[in-house]
């Protein structure tokens, strides 16, 4: 296995957008050059060809000798908005509903170049306006940035945009790596659709990436505001799609006419080196100029307990049996473990939220036991859902914080353990936040647990809001986020000294918010080989347990259950989060002991993994067989991660799931021999 180190670097601001320099660069030649039949941005290592002769179209696309377009150029529309206007009117237009104008340098140096490209669209047949397209392009870099601007006729808004719509070709041998969870890579098949919503399970992060061999398509959103927002990827006859669907916030547009903005660029960038370097070099710099991503691991002061939890357990009800389960775990585990409790509130799981008081007689006693055998408790809510028909939904005025679509009626969802309808409620109501405020203060008080789970925050999508009295503009755009991190503040203002809140899942706009966040929701599908992306982005400054969930279908015993947790401890995640009594089973011993030893492993490597960056997948060669899974992708026994620590030492780790020793090979470190059900640490 040959290791490539990943190395980042920053990308400097310029005209509002990010473009990567090179100031070593002696070359004096402007990038952008504007002729007769077409405009080409070129800086050496890149080159947009487009043709502006009769009608706006992109001819080529070159990165090194990699040709990203068809031979005749890129087929479709490169954008797509819809607007609203007097009387409800309400197009859907494309460049090819309006006359190509001109396209102009805006810049052009040696260092950087922006080409603008204007349509003429008619409102009517007396009245026309301008839709501006920017292209940028810095000296020595394959990364673009694209922006879309529309001079807007009075009275008339935009209600969501589709920009840029980027179509190239496509091999039988293209992937997808999509932002779900810790990441995935698919096989972009022809007909083949995936969408990634921002921020939610499906994407915790704003990029995408289309690789063909070691060639990458680069497609991400660099957006500070964290707006909702759908990254799609299709797979079409030969080539694919790459798009970005917003529904557009009505602050966008100004209320008597003048410039339509998004509030940031699309950047697309080309590369050769892999799917990991574009992630690293491009979408790792960005992530320290946010709110959530400028703050260290060592600035977050993790509580102690938390530091030493390694290991999690996922008890439910209150019943004695829930009990001896979890008491016998607790034994076997270490004292140290988390315990995310579910169900333990006298309502229906999935109904009558958030009417969780009483709890179940028996629970009150259960958290002090536990407690005092040296765990911490920390109990389920549900931070996004109110039942409707719910005595609080009509005594606390439920319908005033409702999410509202634009019809006005609620956004509704099931769920297969209650089969009630239940609303998506608007964070950035004040109803809302003093509920779940109020809610942690009585779990804290009378429970007197060490913290609050708190759910479908970092998981689930959110929804454009059109409910008139709520403070924030309707539609889409940034309120979601901005309101979730208003409401999180104040609970943290009212967190007891050592406590802590937990969400399901890692939307990184959250993550400086919550102390951990819960990883389970990765696609697990034998076509899907899941990835670390978010590791190689986020792994020095967030903390998450768990790697994937444990469906009622696959037995614990079972070689799936090693494979998911010696990946967690590989990438960095406290493990576990197993029912108890599925644990502790007979059955399931020799998973037990495996995990156990995974445990007793990672409470050594704190010095590596809190703080210290993952650097890169390692699958070793030599004796290191294959084996075969119904629903995941074929994995060697042996597998391997290597780390830098926050002190710049670097490790290699090696997990064996396999009952046999193996002596297996890292290509330029050395040959190993780990026993079986094991891990090792190497240091370099």
């Amino acid at each position: 296995m040959k290791i490539r180190i990943l190395h980042q670097f920053i990308l400097p601001l310029f005209f509002g957008i990010f473009l990567s320099t090179n100031l070593l660069h002696a070359e004096d030649t402007p990038i952008a050059r504007i002729g007769e039949k077409e405009a080409v941005l070129s800086n050496g290592e890149v080159t947009l060809v487009f043709d502006t002769e009769n009608k706006f179209h992109i001819k080529s696309i070159r990165e090194g000798n990699k040709e990203w377009l068809p031979n005749n150029g890129m087929p479709g529309e490169i954008w797509m908005l819809t607007l609203i206007g007097p009387n409800g009117v309400n197009p859907e237009i494309t460049p090819a509903h309006g006359v190509f104008q001109n396209v102009k340098t805006e810049i052009n140096t040696p260092d950087s170049a922006v080409l603008v490209f204007t349509w003429q669209m008619k409102s009517n047949i007396r009245e026309t306006y301008p839709i501006r397209m920017y292209v940028g392009l810095g000296k020595q870099s394959t990364l673009t940035e694209w922006k879309i601007e529309v001079d807007l006729p009075k009275g008339w808004q935009v209600s969501k945009t589709d920009f840029p719509r980027l179509t190239v070709q496509r091999s039988e041998k293209a992937k997808a790596i999509m932002p779900t969870g810790w990441g995935s890579e698919k096989p972009l098949y022809v007909s083949a659709n995936f969408s990634a919503v921002y921020p939610s399970h499906s994407a915790g992060m704003q990029l995408m990436m289309m690789t063909e061999g070691e060639h990458t398509l680069y497609f991400a959103t660099h957006d500070k505001t964290a707006s909702m927002k759908t990254l799609r990827m299709r797979g079409l006859y030969g080539s694919a799609m790459l798009s970005n669907e917003t529904i557009a916030s009505a602050a966008w547009s100004p209320a008597n006419g003048g410039t339509f903005r998004m509030p940031w660029n699309v950047s697309i960038g080309f590369g050769h080196e892999g799917w990991e370097s574009c992630a690293v070099n491009w979408y790792r710099p960005f992530t320290f100029q946010t709110v959530w991503g400028s703050k260290s691991f060592a600035d977050k002061k993790t509580p102690e307990w938390l530091l030493n939890a390694d290991m999690w357990l996922r008890p439910h009800f209150a019943a004695d049996s829930t009990w001896e389960s979890l008491k016998e775990a607790i034994e076997f585990f270490g004292s140290e473990c988390g315990v995310h409790w579910y169900r333990w509130h006298q309502i229906a799981y999935d109904s009558e939220y958030p009417e969780y008081f009483p709890p179940k007689t028996a629970f009150p006693k259960m958290v002090k036991d536990a407690q005092k055998m040296g765990a911490h408790v920390i109990p389920y809510i549900n931070g996004r859902l109110w039942d409707p028909a719910s005595k609080s939904y009509t005594e606390w005025n439920g319908k005033e914080a409702s999410c509202r679509k634009a019809d006005g009626t609620l956004y509704t969802e099931i769920y297969p353990t209650s089969m009630i309808p239940n609303s998506i409620t608007c964070p950035s109501s004040p109803i809302w936040q003093n509920i779940i405020i109020k809610l942690v203060d009585r779990i804290q008080n009378e429970l007197q647990t060490n913290g609050v789970y708190i759910d479908q925050i970092g998981a689930a999508a959110g929804m454009p809001c059109w409910a008139p009295n709520h403070p924030h503009p309707a539609g889409g755009g940034e309120f979601w986020h901005a309101s979730y991190r208003q409401m999180l503040t104040k609970v943290r203002e009212h967190l007891h000294p050592g406590n802590i809140i937990i969400t399901e899942d890692n939307s990184e706009c959250y993550m400086d918010l919550f102390d951990i966040m819960l990883m389970v929701n990765s696609p697990q599908a034998k076509s899907t080989r899941i990835v670390p992306l978010y590791p190689l982005i986020y792994s020095d400054r967030m903390m998450v347990n768990c790697f994937l969930y444990y469906p009622l279908t696959e037995p614990v015993h079972d070689m799936r259950f090693r494979l998911k947790n010696a990946l967690g401890l590989l990438w960095g995640t406290q493990l576990g989060w197993v029912k108890p009594e599925l644990l502790m089973a007979q059955e399931a011993k020799p998973e037990a002991e495996f995990l156990r030893t995974l445990v007793r492993f990672r409470k050594k490597q704190h010095d590596i993994l809190y703080g210290g960056r993952f650097v890169a997948e390692i699958t070793p060669t030599g004796d290191n067989p294959v084996i075969s899974f119904p629903d995941m992708p074929d994995s060697p026994v042996v597998r391997g991660s290597m780390w830098v620590s926050p002190k710049g030492k670097q490790v290699i780790y090696l997990v064996n799931i396999d009952d046999n020793p193996h002596t297996v090979k890292i290509e330029n470190v050395g040959e190993y021999k780990i026993k079986a059900k094991d891990a090792l640490r190497i240091n370099l």
